[in-house]
């Protein structure tokens, strides 16, 4: 066979064989990806006042009441629970006193790199407006937005929250999921393209975290946040709040295939 021709063969099946370690590599290394939960709160108390509880994991507080005007949430012996979440405790929920408003803050690690998760189970009356009912995020004390409702023409259904406590006018930042129905919010902060997906009660038996459906509600900011707060009036539970991180295997990636692009290479010269 003339040696050019079979130079360009031993060249073309190496390639080949290069494509193909490729994709073996990087579909293996996306089944063996998961999420990283940083913070969780399943409200496994006794009861009593929420204020003070310090519970969880991950979290670098207990639970502070400091809406001066409302009262703190209260710990109830119900779960709230959801067709294949993992759930565990009680749940949070509104008592009277001070204004109406029950409010609770806990702090935790700065979040505002990477690709971020906040998922949390929700109930709350069929109405909102006066700055309720809403969990809120918070950087330094600085409100950055928050899921709800606050009135208006989309009040009534859960939202992405501006930095104001108001969902975009044309309702791109709205789901159709009443306040009032128990809701599972699944949330996605892209801090890289600045963007914020919300997922309501999604079907967690075919939801993929690392290749999520289309979402029920996005807006073009990322809110950065190191604390969540609870606001609401009559009625109102919270339950199950868990962050989580989304592995970013870009660099363990690149050196895995350094290393197995030295080895064809290797073995090519032997061939």
């Amino acid at each position: 066979m003339n040696p050019e021709i079979l130079k360009y063969l031993q060249v073309s099946f190496f390639s080949q064989k290069i494509v193909l370690v490729l994709l073996s590599f990087l579909l293996t290394a996306k089944a063996q990806a998961q999420l990283t939960t940083i913070a969780y709160e399943g409200f496994n108390y006794g009861g009593g006042s929420l204020a003070g509880q310090n519970g969880g994991t991950g979290w670098t507080s207990p639970w502070v009441n400091d809406y001066w005007p409302g009262t703190s949430m209260v710990v109830s012996g119900t779960d709230m629970t959801y067709s294949g979440l993992t759930t565990s405790g009680g749940s949070a929920v509104w008592t009277s006193g001070g204004v109406g408003i029950s409010e609770d803050l806990r702090s935790l690690s700065l979040q505002n790199s990477g690709s971020i998760y906040l998922q949390f189970l929700c109930q709350f009356g069929s109405g909102s407006g006066a700055g309720t009912p809403n969990i809120r995020l918070f950087d330094g004390g600085s409100l950055t937005g928050g899921f709800g409702g606050n009135g208006g023409t989309y009040g009534g259904v859960m939202s992405i929250l501006d930095t104001s406590l108001q969902p975009a006018p044309d309702g791109s930042s709205s789901s159709s999921a009443s306040l009032s129905g128990l809701n599972l919010v699944v949330a996605l902060f892209d801090y890289q393209n600045n963007t914020t997906e919300m997922w309501i009660n999604p079907d967690l038996s075919t939801f993929d975290y690392l290749n999520p459906s289309s979402p029920d509600a996005t807006v073009n900011f990322a809110p950065a946040f190191d604390s969540i707060a609870i606001y609401t009036r009559n009625p109102g539970s919270v339950d199950e709040i868990q962050i989580m991180s989304v592995p970013e295997p870009a660099s363990f990636s690149l050196l895995g295939l350094g290393v197995v692009l030295w080895k064809l290479r290797k073995r090519a010269a032997i061939d």
